[in-house]
């Protein structure tokens, strides 16, 4: 395994450092310091490198333009509904940046928005992320602490959250990257299997009502591998609940040509999978990101959790560690998969 350093701008009077990592095998993964992004995951297959993620090439898109391309979420991933919760008998209001009355991914200044302390490991295997968020940021109570750890291993990327903090408070941190295993194009033709029985239902401004219910019947039945054009809804944004519990497989995404393959594992309860179909981006150097042009598949706690008592629990005490772990284990198929 190779780590090289290097320094690509400066935000908020910090310098900003790309971290690169290089497997064995070939596989390259570019991180930034900012937001603890994955800028880019590259993959050889066949006689070429396949690009796996979206990402800017310029490091000053990220902050002026990005839709959370490869982003660690935080305080809360996804959304707290009217910007409020209750805890202790306490009422406490966020940062409201959806509509202006919403929260979306812990608000208007975010974890993805943030300069990061990064350091390459011991083992040289990886790179750890740390930030400390301070009492009362966005509307959060307690002083938290979180660390991020990207380890890449042939051809797995490993992702590893942990947090700490003083006082109670929701925590939900999630990986924000845009999948297309492709390497460009629409990913209409992906096939996806996700190894859930429900969803959550959500309002018209992508809210949950609180039901949970089964994908049976629904274009949202993913427990088989199904191309994303034969649902017939190019719109999802939805939360699945998880099947089971502990370490398992969440997700298994195959590229529109059927030669890269990808299986998501989790401990989280549920995932959501968004098929960008807002997404209209331009990049500085021209390249467009238009619908469709990936889909996000975030491992995390249900969304609105803090308002649902029936959802999993989604408070860190003081004392504890929250931990989120993941993996994105990769193919490349010599037989196109049909």
């Amino acid at each position: 395994m190779a780590v090289f350093v290097e320094r690509v701008g400066e935000y908020r009077d910090r310098p900003v450092h790309a971290f690169v990592l290089r497997s064995s095998c070939g596989m390259e993964a570019r991180l930034l310091d900012f937001g603890a992004t994955l800028q880019s995951l590259r993959l050889p297959v066949a006689e070429t490198t396949r690009e796996l993620v979206l990402g800017f090439r310029d490091f000053a898109d990220y902050p002026a333009k990005s839709p959370y391309f490869g982003a660690t979420i935080g305080r809360y991933a996804n959304r707290i509904g009217h910007g409020r919760f209750a805890l202790n008998d306490r009422f406490f209001a966020l940062s409201r940046n959806q509509d202006g009355r919403h929260t979306l991914h812990g608000g208007a200044d975010n974890f993805s928005f943030r300069p990061w302390d990064g350091e390459v490991l011991p083992s040289g295997d990886g790179v750890r992320f740390t930030l400390r968020s301070p009492d009362g940021d966005q509307g959060f109570p307690g002083n938290l602490y979180a660390e991020v750890t990207f380890r890449l291993a042939e051809r797995a990327l490993v992702i590893e959250m942990e947090a700490r903090a003083d006082a109670p408070t929701p925590v939900n941190l999630a990986h924000h990257s845009y999948w297309n295993l492709d390497g460009g194009g629409c990913i209409d033709a992906h096939r996806l299997e996700l190894a859930a029985d429900f969803y959550l239902p959500v309002d018209a401004e992508r809210v949950p009502t609180g039901e949970i219910r089964e994908v049976a019947g629904t274009a949202l039945d993913f427990r088989r591998l199904r191309r994303l054009d034969a649902t017939g809804e190019p719109r999802f944004d939805h939360c699945f609940a998880v099947r089971g519990r502990g370490w398992r497989r969440v997700a298994r995404l195959i590229s529109g040509d059927g030669r890269v393959a990808m299986e998501l594992f989790s401990d989280q309860p549920g995932v959501q999978l968004y098929t960008a179909f807002n997404l209209e981006v331009t990049a500085s150097d021209g390249r467009h990101f238009g619908p469709r042009s990936g889909l996000c598949l975030e491992t995390q706690n249900f969304p609105d959790a803090p308002n649902r008592s029936h959802f999993p629990d989604p408070f860190l005490l003081p004392g504890q560690i929250y931990r989120h772990v993941m993996a994105h284990r990769f193919a490349v198929l010599s037989v196109p998969c049909d």
